[in-house]
C-alpha cells in the first residue's frame, strides 16, 4: 500500500524537520512514502477564512493521487489508540487499499470539499499541537502501526 502525507507549507523548525525525515525514512521500511508539501496559498494570495480554505483545498484536491483514500487530521476527528490505529491500517490493507493520502492543513483548518471527502478523520487528541508537530506526530505513529502489526519491540 501506498502512503501519501500532505501538508500546507514547509516544516520551518530545523529539529521538527530532522525528526520528520526521521520518521519519514522509517516509515519506508515498511511502506512506500511520499510527502508532498503544499504551497502555502495564504501568503501567496493574502487569503484569509473560508477563501484561504478554498484555495487550499483546491492545491490539497490537486495533489491527491486517483483512487486513494483520505484521512484528515481534524481536531474533532477520531481519537484513537496507536494498536487501534495500526488495526485500522491493517483493515485497509486486507480490503486491498492500493493508497492512503494523509493530510494535515493549515493553522485555519481544512476546508469541508476535503473534509466531507475523507474516509477517516483523525484527532490527536483535545490539545493543541503546532502543525509541524503534527507532522512529526503522524509520521510516528505511521512508524508505531507497522511495528505494531509486524510485532516489532518499538510499541513496547
Amino acid at each position: 500500500m501506498q502512503l501519501k502525507v500532505l501538508w500546507i507549507g514547509r516544516t520551518r523548525n530545523t529539529s521538527l524537520r530532522a525528526l520528520t525525515e526521521d520518521y519519514l525514512e522509517r516509515v519506508r521500511h515498511f511502506f512506500p512514502c511520499e510527502v508532498m508539501e503544499i504551497r502555502d496559498v495564504s501568503k501567496a494570495r493574502g487569503g484569509r477564512g473560508r477563501d484561504l480554505l478554498e484555495a487550499e483545498a483546491e492545491e490539497i484536491a490537486r495533489a491527491l493521487p486517483a483512487g486513494c483514500k483520505t484521512v484528515v487530521l481534524d481536531v474533532s476527528g477520531k481519537e484513537m489508540s496507536s494498536v487501534d490505529f495500526a488495526r485500522w491500517v491493517e483493515s485497509e490493507l486486507n480490503r486491498g487499499t492500493r493508497a492512503l493520502a494523509f493530510v494535515i492543513g493549515g493553522p485555519s483548518g481544512i476546508h469541508s470539499t476535503i473534509l466531507d471527502g475523507a474516509r477517516l478523520r483523525i484527532s490527536f487528541g483535545r490539545m493543541t499541537w503546532t502543525h509541524e508537530m503534527c507532522r512529526v506526530l503522524l509520521l510516528e505513529q505511521l512508524y508505531r502501526a507497522a511495528c505494531i502489526l509486524r510485532n516489532i519491540p518499538y510499541h513496547k
